[in-house]
C-alpha cells in the first residue's frame, strides 16, 4: 500500500460525499434539526437559569438554609439542550451513515467502473480504506459543523459554557461521529457482501432496525415478563399493573397494589427479598448486555450521562468516563468489527 494512492483515493471519495446531492439533503436536515434544538434549548435553560436565580434570592433574602440546600447542585445547564439534541441525532445521523456508505462498493460493480479502477497500479486495499477514510472525512466534517452551529448559536443567547461543560460536549460531538461512522461501516459491509445497492440498503436497513429497536424492546418492554417472569410480589400483598406507554427504551406503566390484613410471614418475607434481589440482578445484567449491543444503545446511555447538569453532585468527567468504559469500548468495537469484516470481504473478493 502506497500513501499517495491512498491519499488520491481518499480525496477523491472525501470530494465525492460532498457534492452528492443526498449528502447534501442529510446534512442540511442534521444541521437544521440541531439549530432548532439548540434555539428550543437555549430559551429553556435562560428561562429555568431566570427561575433559579429568583429561587436562590428569596433563599439569600429568607436566609433559608433548607431552601439553599435543595438548590445545591440543581443549577440548570446548557447541556440539557444537547440530550434534547442527541434524540433527534439518534435517528437522522443512523439514516446519514447508512446513505453515505451502501452504494459505496456496489456503485463501482454496477457500472464497472471497479474492474478498470484495479486495473490500475493500485492494491486493494487501498481501495477499500481510501473509500473508508474518504467517508470518516465527510462524517467529521458534518459533525463539526453541527457542533460549531451549536456553540454559535449559544454564543448568541450570550451562554458561556464552563470548562466542563465544553469538555462535555466535545464529547457529545465524538460520541455522536462514533454513532454515524458505525453505521456506515455496516452500510459499506453490506455493500461489500451485496451484488446491488438496493440490496445492500435493504441489508443495511434490517440490520440497523434489529439492532436499535428490536434488541432493545427485548430488554425494555413487557417481552422481558414474557420470557422472565414478572418481579415478585411481597408477601401479603397483590399487584395488578399495566402498560401505560412505552418506547424502544422506556416503559411507562401503572401498578396498583391491594394489601391483606394478614400476619405475614418471616420467612416469606425473607424469600421475596431474595428472589427480589436475584430479579433485578439478572435483569439489570440482561439491559446492559443488550445495551452493549446496541449502538443507540450505546451513544444515548453515554449522552444522557454525559449531559447531566454539572452541579455540586454531578460526577467528575474522569469518573463519568471510567463508568461509562463498556459502552465507550463498544461503540468504538462495532464500527471497527464492521469495517474489518468489510475489508477481508473486499480483499477475497472475485472481481470479473
Amino acid at each position: 500500500m502506497t500513501q499517495a494512492a491512498l491519499r488520491i483515493i481518499a480525496g477523491k471519495e472525501f470530494s465525492d460525499h460532498l457534492r452528492s446531492r443526498r449528502f447534501h439533503l442529510l446534512f442540511a436536515i442534521l444541521a437544521v434539526v440541531a439549530a432548532v434544538g439548540m434555539i428550543t434549548g437555549a430559551v429553556q435553560y435562560s428561562k429555568d437559569l431566570s427561575d433559579y436565580n429568583a429561587v436562590q434570592m428569596i433563599a439569600e433574602s429568607d436566609d433559608d438554609p433548607t431552601l439553599a440546600g435543595n438548590l445545591a447542585g440543581m443549577k440548570p445547564s446548557i447541556l440539557s439542550a444537547y440530550s434534547q439534541m442527541g434524540m433527534l441525532m439518534a435517528g437522522i445521523g443512523v439514516v446519514l451513515g447508512i446513505a453515505m456508505g451502501f452504494d459505496l462498493v456496489t456503485r463501482e460493480k454496477e457500472s464497472k467502473s471497479l474492474k478498470s479502477l484495479l486495473a490500475y497500479p493500485v492494491f486493494r486495499d487501498e481501495v477499500i480504506n481510501g473509500k473508508a477514510l474518504g467517508g470518516v472525512g465527510a462524517i467529521a466534517l458534518a459533525m463539526g459543523v453541527v457542533l460549531v452551529v451549536s456553540v454559535a448559536i449559544m454564543a448568541l443567547f450570550g451562554i458561556v459554557p464552563n470548562l466542563d461543560e465544553l469538555v462535555r460536549i466535545l464529547v457529545f460531538g465524538v460520541t455522536s461521529f462514533l454513532l454515524v461512522f458505525t453505521f456506515f461501516a455496516l452500510a459499506l459491509l453490506m455493500s461489500t457482501v451485496s451484488k446491488d445497492s438496493g440490496s445492500a440498503l435493504l441489508y443495511s436497513l434490517i440490520v440497523m432496525i434489529v439492532l436499535s429497536s428490536f434488541v432493545p424492546i427485548f430488554a425494555y418492554t413487557p417481552v422481558y415478563s414474557a420470557v422472565f417472569g414478572d418481579v415478585p410480589t411481597p408477601p401479603g400483598m397483590s399487584t395488578y399493573s399495566y402498560q401505560q406507554s412505552s418506547s424502544a427504551y422506556t416503559v411507562t406503566s401503572v401498578a396498583v397494589s391491594y394489601k391483606s390484613n394478614d400476619a405475614v410471614d418471616p420467612e416469606a418475607l425473607v424469600e421475596y427479598e431474595r428472589a427480589s434481589r436475584e430479579y433485578m440482578n439478572q435483569k439489570r445484567t440482561i439491559t446492559d448486555i443488550v445495551t452493549l449491543v446496541s449502538p443507540t444503545g450505546n451513544y444515548q446511555t453515554i449522552l444522557g450521562a454525559a449531559s447531566q447538569p454539572a452541579g455540586d453532585n454531578t460526577p467528575g468527567l474522569g469518573n463519568l468516563l471510567g463508568a461509562l468504559a463498556c459502552n465507550i469500548i463498544a461503540l468504538l468495537a462495532m464500527p471497527a468489527a464492521f469495517f474489518g469484516l468489510a475489508w477481508v470481504r473486499f480483499m477475497r473478493e472475485d472481481i470479473r
